[in-house]
């Protein structure tokens, strides 16, 4: 009995000591890991600071380098991170090729199929303060001047009341839409020479100005200058003494108006544009030409005046269903002779023409767009009527008659919009009320003497 009992209390204290080394050993242990937790929640924290500080350093290092962005027909834009500073580099390349439809295809400076580089017009724009200054040069062709130099201030950027102030050799402005889905500018405004700009002028643009009342002014310009001189730099003298004025308008409805069977009334632009030359500018001998072939045929001459001209169009643009589109202008142009045995001159074109999408990739029938590509015809027809404005005080008197322009172009736009390729037939007609309107360049006609056809093949191709 005392035996088993000497046993029982030695198991106990056994036990005992086991225990209360257990009990002393448990808070050292504790206080270990609650330390080795702590030390490797403070190692995760600093491998995160350390990842964070390397991922900072790299976007700083990223945003100093400047931004590339390729738009296919935009160009290659080369900016800050910030946007302080861009440069884009555009290139615009036409290639012509005309097929004279005539009874004798030989005839000497019209033969068929030969190649003509239209244009070659490499571009670089500038700008700086986020867009605020810009400088745009382009190269031109010009015997005169090699590059077109523009400069403009954006101050619609602070105030979008305020417009944008432009100078240089020829400052871009909106106006009428002569080209009316065409790669060329109508007959009668690329004799005079109206489109596209004002050589040598100081240019105010308000282009994004917002809604104001029952309708939206698309564009406003104003321009004053010396229009028609080509030589970048020249100094008007006694001899050479123009100036001109030029004022465009751009009006719109509200968009989102609609009206019955989908109708769009927002696309509906009306276009105003009004320029006066002054003090003894020269038209020259004026002539009309064709315009969309690879060698230019003279239809008429114009005549010479050597005084005050006077330009107004109006234009419309309306695409009332989204494969459907409408252009229009009438452009009147008078010049009052006031020296020499010139007479005064009159002339007015209306022009009109439609453009229906026939095809895109996406879209299916009757789908496309410029973005999108696909297939596109549109016809066209002018007519330009010179009229008789009368002998100036010393008898002297012009030819008068009419020009008329019907045509029909396909155009194959790849997708992206940075290449066209049209196929264009046109027929011109030279109708004279006096005899010397005609001009003899048209007689390699095929029927009458005083009209003929032609058709050309057009690749534009724009970087």
């Amino acid at each position: 009995m005392e035996k088993h009992l000497r046993r029982a209390l030695g198991i106990a204290s056994a036990l005992f000591l086991v225990g209360a080394v257990t009990l002393a050993a448990s808070p050292v242990q504790a206080d270990v890991d609650a330390r080795i937790a702590a030390l490797e929640r403070e190692l995760a924290l600093l491998k995160q600071n350390q990842e964070t500080a390397d991922e900072e350093r790299a976007l700083a290092a990223e945003a100093k380098m400047p931004n590339f962005k390729y738009g296919a027909g935009k160009g290659l834009t080369i900016s800050a991170a910030d946007n302080n500073w861009s440069i884009n580099f555009t290139q615009r390349l036409q290639l012509f090729s005309t097929f004279y439809i005539t009874e004798d295809n030989d005839e000497e400076g019209y033969q068929q199929g030969q190649i003509r580089i239209r244009r070659f017009r490499p571009s670089i724009n500038v700008t700086s303060q986020q867009g605020f200054y810009e400088v745009k040069w382009t190269f031109s062709g010009n015997t005169s001047v090699a590059f077109d130099g523009d400069g403009y201030l954006h101050f619609e950027k602070a105030n979008p009341y305020l417009p944008t102030v432009g100078f240089g050799y020829n400052p871009s402005i909106k106006g009428l839409a002569e080209g009316a889905y065409r790669v060329e500018d109508s007959i009668l405004a690329d004799n005079l020479g109206f489109a596209g700009g004002q050589d040598r002028s100081l240019v105010l643009a308000w282009n994004k100005l917002p809604n104001m009342g029952l309708a939206k002014i698309a564009f406003l310009n104003f321009a004053i200058g010396h229009d028609e001189l080509d030589e970048y730099g020249k100094h008007p003298d006694v001899s050479d003494n123009s100036r001109s004025m030029l004022v465009t308008l751009g009006l719109k409805p509200l968009g989102g108006a609609k009206a019955m069977g989908g109708i769009d009334m927002s696309s509906f632009e009306y276009d105003f544009a009004y320029e006066s030359l002054r003090n003894g500018y020269s038209e020259g001998a004026g002539t009309l030409k064709t315009t969309n072939s690879t060698k230019q045929v003279t239809l008429a001459t114009l005549g010479t005046a050597v005084g005050d001209h006077t330009f107004v169009g109006h234009g419309l643009q309306w695409s009332p269903l989204k494969p459907f589109s409408l252009a229009a202008h009438y452009i009147d142009w008078k010049a009052d002779a006031d020296s020499g045995v010139t007479a005064d001159l009159h002339a007015t074109e209306w022009r009109v023409a439609v453009n229906v999408w026939l095809w895109g990739p996406k879209s299916g029938m009757f789908g496309g767009s410029k973005g999108e590509g696909g297939f596109s015809t549109s016809p066209m027809y002018s007519v330009i009527d010179v009229k008789d404005a009368g002998a100036n005080d010393e008898g002297a008197t012009k030819a008068i008659g009419e020009v008329k322009n019907l045509g029909w172009a396909i155009v194959y736009h790849v997708p992206g919009g940075w290449m066209q390729i049209h196929g264009i037939w046109d027929r011109y007609e030279c109708e004279e009320d006096s005899a010397g309107f005609c001009h003899g360049d048209i007689d390699l006609v095929s029927d009458n003497g005083k009209s003929f056809n032609t058709f050309t093949l057009v690749a534009e191709y724009r970087f």
